[in-house]
């Protein structure tokens, strides 16, 4: 993910079956270790938007194939970066 101020945020989401998720996020060149957070998520069948719990700061992504793109916190498009740099992509 972009970084205003550092070189990028390393972002690893798990998202399961049972509605929990576990989250690590990494301020690459200002943290020596990444922050873990876990929790539970809403599922929005017809818009297909995820959003974290008070855990996960509300966040939201939206499911496409076989990716999560990370939105504004109104749903919206992120702005700033180039549209790539939101892209979580599935691995296994």
């Amino acid at each position: 993910m972009p970084c205003g101020d550092c070189s990028g945020i390393k972002t690893e989401l798990a998202i399961n079956a049972d509605k929990s998720y576990s989250l690590s996020s990494q301020y690459l060149g200002r943290e020596a270790k990444p922050h873990a957070y876990k929790g539970t998520f809403y599922h929005d069948e017809v818009t297909g938007i995820i959003t974290l719990d008070a855990e996960g700061d509300h966040l939201k992504f939206k499911l496409q194939d076989g990716s999560l793109k990370k939105l504004d916190k109104f749903g919206d498009d992120e702005q700033g970066a180039p549209a790539e740099q939101y892209i979580l992509k599935k691995v296994d």
